[in-house]
C-alpha cells in the first residue's frame, strides 16, 4: 500500500520534512494563539500523524519557537527584495512598503503569525525572536532613510530612527485592519497615497531649503 492509498504523508528527507512541518505550523499558528492551536491541527497541516511532530520538535513550544524563527528572515527578504530593486532611496521606501501590503493581501500566514506573536510577548523567547525581527527591519528603513539624507533628497534635521519608527506605524495599522477584518478600507490605492504623504514629510521643507537645517538656525 503506498502513502497516499494509506493516508500518510508521502516520506521526504528528515530536514524536508522539518520545512514541511514548519509551513503547517506557521498557518496554524496564525490562525490561533499559541495556548489555542491544536497539537492535531498542526500534525494535520503537516500531514504527518501527532507522535511524529515530537520526533522533530520535543514539545509544540518549541515547534512554535522554530516556526517564529524560520519566519523571520522570510520578511526580512521581502523587504530586501524590493530594496534590490529600487532605484533611489523614495522608491525604495514606497517599494517596501507596497510589497509588504502586497504580502498582507495575498493570505500569506506570515504577517499574521507575527501579529498574533505580539500578544505572546510576555514569554522572553518568544519577545526576543518578535524584536530581532523588528529591530532589524526598523534598522533597514533607517539606513534607506540615511542613505536618501546622503544624497540629498531626505531632510537631514530629523531623527532617522524616529522616522523609521513612523513608517513601521503604517504597517502596523494594516496589520491590524486586515486581522480584524477591515482589509477593505486600504485599497492598493490609499496605501500607495499613505506612502507618499509619509515620503513627502522625509523631503526637504522649504524653510529649510537655504540653510539644510532649521529655522532655529
Amino acid at each position: 500500500m503506498n502513502s497516499l492509498s494509506s493516508g500518510r504523508a508521502p516520506k521526504q528527507r528528515a530536514e524536508d520534512r522539518r520545512r514541511t512541518i514548519l509551513a503547517g505550523a506557521s498557518s496554524v499558528f496564525a490562525g490561533a494563539s499559541f495556548a489555542q492551536a491544536d497539537t492535531g491541527d498542526l500534525a494535520a497541516a503537516a500531514g504527518v500523524k501527532p507522535p511524529a511532530l515530537y520526533r522533530y520538535f520535543p514539545t509544540k513550544r518549541h515547534l512554535y519557537l522554530a516556526t517564529l524563527a524560520d519566519a523571520g528572515p522570510k520578511l526580512l527578504e521581502l523587504w530586501q527584495r524590493a530594496l534590490s530593486a529600487a532605484p533611489d532611496p523614495a522608491s525604495a521606501i514606497k517599494d517596501i512598503g507596497m510589497a509588504y501590503y502586497g504580502h498582507a493581501r495575498s493570505r500569506s500566514p506570515i504577517m499574521r503569525l507575527w501579529f498574533q506573536a505580539v500578544g505572546e510577548a510576555a514569554d522572553p523567547e518568544v519577545r526576543a525572536l518578535v524584536a530581532e525581527t523588528l529591530g532589524r527591519a526598523v534598522g533597514l528603513v533607517q539606513a534607506v532613510i540615511e542613505d536618501g539624507q546622503r544624497a540629498g533628497v531626505f531632510r537631514d534635521d530629523m531623527d532617522t530612527r524616529t522616522a523609521a519608527w513612523e513608517f513601521m506605524g503604517i504597517g502596523f495599522s494594516m496589520d491590524l485592519a486586515h486581522v480584524l477584518g477591515f482589509g477593505d478600507d486600504l485599497s492598493r490605492e490609499t496605501v500607495e497615497e499613505m506612502g507618499d504623504r509619509f515620503i513627502d514629510s522625509l523631503r526637504p521643507r522649504a524653510d529649510t531649503a537655504t540653510t539644510g537645517r532649521g529655522v532655529t538656525e
